[in-house]
């Protein structure tokens, strides 16, 4: 049975001579709810003791969040002012246990569906997560870091975990035990940073910010290529000069850099070259 209106109140009135007659009228308004409906339940463990603080939460077809609530003491939820509707998805989750999906459920105006679930708990609560943020000297993220974990034990460092940092330079270590360990993060370009972090408490998140500076000599680039002839074929003993190009496009000025000659099959390589724009001249003589 449903309140067909919302409890109304009169204004106070006063009765103040003897045989006084007063009006106190109300004007009821429509119960909100009426054409709505409720879904209720209790929450347990596997053993079938109630637990307090589980989010219920219900979403569409489409997984958009629309209602949610807590449970009580007693494992108990109320979710009232369902909008009707066909397919509605329920979820029942709390820190230190497995996400719970029951069946999908249509509820019908002035409907009331009870659904009792029972949530597990995750076996993997007790282990930690290391989450880490990679910027070079400047502040700006560094992408495509490889980012390794290794545990220590008795001097002894030994990989767990390997990663990529992503486009903000975040990594994310999970599923890690209490121990000594040592995030190391390398990409070519750049210094190796270590740092050294310590996991004591159990289902902890330990956050890690590691700076990076560009390598002397790592940072260099390489440049090579094929010196071949008119038909295609390859010149051995070739001479190619290497020139930087500084100053603008109209007023380029070149700066002989390096020079060697062609192998065999008319390739030539130079490395150890710092950032900057480039041509290659070349030539052989008879």
């Amino acid at each position: 049975m449903s309140d067909l209106y919302k409890l109304g109140q009169s204004q106070q009135g006063s009765v103040e001579k003897v045989g006084e007659e007063i009006r106190l009228d109300i004007q009821l308004d429509d119960n909100p709810f009426l054409n709505m409906g409720t879904i209720l339940g209790t929450i347990t463990d596997n053993d079938d003791k109630p637990i307090e603080g589980v989010l219920v939460k219900i979403m569409d077809n489409d997984h958009n969040p629309l209602y949610h609530t807590l449970t009580d003491a007693e494992g108990k939820y109320n979710l009232t002012g369902l909008t009707p509707g066909s397919e509605y998805h329920f979820y029942a989750v709390k820190d230190g246990y497995l996400l719970k999906e029951e069946r999908g459920f249509a509820i019908e105006a002035g409907q009331t569906i009870e659904i009792n679930s029972k949530i597990t708990p995750d076996p993997n609560a007790v282990l930690s997560t290391i989450t880490g943020h990679t910027f070079d000297t400047d502040g700006n993220p560094v992408e495509n870091m490889i980012a390794t974990l290794l545990k220590v034990e008795q001097g002894e460092q030994t990989p767990v975990a390997v990663t990529t940092t992503n486009e903000y330079g975040q990594a994310v270590f999970v599923n890690v035990a209490i121990g000594s360990y040592i995030a190391r993060v390398t990409k070519q370009g750049y210094e190796t940073a270590a740092i050294e972090i310590q996991v004591t408490e159990p289902g902890s998140i330990t956050n890690i910010d590691a700076v990076v500076s560009t390598s002397s000599t790592e940072s260099q680039g390489t440049i090579n290529g094929i010196i071949t002839d008119k038909a295609g074929n390859p010149i051995a003993s070739a001479v190619v000069i290497l020139y930087e190009v500084t100053g603008d496009e109209e007023n380029p000025e070149l700066i002989p850099f390096r020079y060697t000659r062609t192998s065999t099959n008319g390739a030539y390589l130079f490395g150890e070259v710092p950032k900057g724009n480039y041509i290659v001249k070349s030539n052989k003589e008879s």
